[in-house]
């Protein structure tokens, strides 16, 4: 295989970021599907692992500007990939705003089309400005958090591209709950000098990613609970054999609660059926599952220690990993080849905006072409 620094620019200097994976079949699909002359805003988690995906997909589209979320930059990455235009938001809160004035700066100084890729809703709240700016296409979104955000904005006066629902990206589940667990059992051993095996757990959400951490989770050997206000999931995850029930109960029986619903899963009214020294752990984007500033305002005392937050809360203790935010991330969130699979519809969804303009509202990659990727993908990493 050929490695990065021989394919790449010399970075500044070599390390981990250095040795990301290779992207074959993106590399294929531009060569085959190029992208004309355009300009895309990118929203990422520029950990390690994305720098190969940003240095390829700026080969295809000028890289007007680059936001990383901040809480998943990685300092490494933001080194190698200093020539590019990256400005690091000073919160959370600034990501949108920035990529959107980078979208306004874009379209102002040239003809080519303008994009926003991004991964969370981000620029939801600015759809009605950004129709209105001349050359702007449209937005690619990744997450199903950030196509929620799309559908509450609808109608939607621009279109949107979205892989959050695609049957490429449901394969990305099942290496997102196991890497949920992985982090939760290593914060479990090294600052609680417990086993996860010996816990027991509830799963909050039972969606495509909650349905691969519970039934990881099981063959770790651990007691799983899942919790899921959705009647139909939760029958699922009876057939599943699981252990269901009301929630309060479920609340109070659980050692550990996982969240991974992409919504507000836990609030400070649920801190009475708490047990003493529960750990708190989230597998979504931002802050989303538990109320963080609600916790810390009702703790009468706490202490954070590394990645644990100990609250003293409704006379009993809790411990938020992480301060909410995806523990998964912490150790790269999603590993090896179905980077390849999500990155390349990412780039083909994105190409789409760039050929010609959309009707507004929700779009998805043409069936047949996703067919065409997974028969690339699976003849790539299939046969090794």
């Amino acid at each position: 295989m050929t490695s990065i620094l021989e394919r790449e620019p010399a970075p500044s200097r070599a390390g981990h970021a250095s040795r990301a994976c290779d992207l074959p079949v993106l590399r294929s699909a531009q060569a085959d599907w190029p992208m004309p002359p355009a300009r895309t805003i990118l929203i990422a988690h520029l950990l390690d692992t994305a720098v190969p995906y940003v240095r390829l997909l700026s080969r295809s589209t000028e890289l007007a500007h680059i936001v990383p979320v901040p809480y998943s930059a990685q300092p490494e990455a933001l080194s190698l990939l200093g020539d590019l235009p990256v400005s690091m938001p000073a919160s959370i809160e600034e990501v949108g705003p920035m990529a959107v004035a980078a979208a306004q700066r874009a379209a102002r100084q040239g003809e080519s089309p303008v994009m926003i890729q991004e991964v969370g809703g981000y620029c939801a709240g600015a759809v009605t400005d950004l129709a209105g700016v001349p050359g702007f296409r449209g937005i690619v979104e990744d997450t199903k958090q950030g196509q929620w955000q799309y559908e509450r904005a609808a109608p939607l006066p621009l279109p949107v591209f979205t892989i959050a629902d695609s049957p490429l990206k449901a394969l990305e589940d099942v290496q997102v709950g196991r890497s949920v667990a992985y982090s939760v059992e290593r914060l479990l051993r090294l600052r609680f000098y417990r086993l996860l095996s010996e816990r027991r757990v509830l799963v909050l959400g039972y969606g495509g990613i909650g349905t691969a951490l519970a039934e990881h989770l099981r063959r770790a050997g651990v007691q799983v609970a899942v919790y899921d206000p959705d009647d139909i999931r939760m029958s699922a995850a009876v057939v599943h054999g699981f252990r269901v029930g009301a929630r309060q109960d479920l609340l109070s029986w659980a050692e550990v609660i996982i969240g991974v619903s992409g919504h507000r899963a836990l609030t400070t009214a649920d801190l009475p059926h708490l047990r003493d020294g529960v750990v708190l752990a989230s597998g979504s984007s931002k802050q989303v599952e538990f109320d963080v500033k609600g916790l810390r305002r009702a703790a009468s005392a706490s202490a954070e220690v590394d990645e644990v937050l100990e609250l003293r809360v409704a006379d009993r203790t809790v411990y938020l990993l992480n301060d909410g935010k995806p523990v998964n991330f912490m150790e790269h969130s999603i590993l090896g080849s179905v980077l390849d699979l999500v990155y390349t519809e990412l780039y083909l969804c994105t190409r789409e905006l760039a050929r010609q303009t959309w009707e507004p509202g929700l779009h998805r990659l043409d069936p047949r072409l996703q067919q065409e990727l997974a028969q690339r993908w699976r003849e790539e990493y299939g046969q090794r």
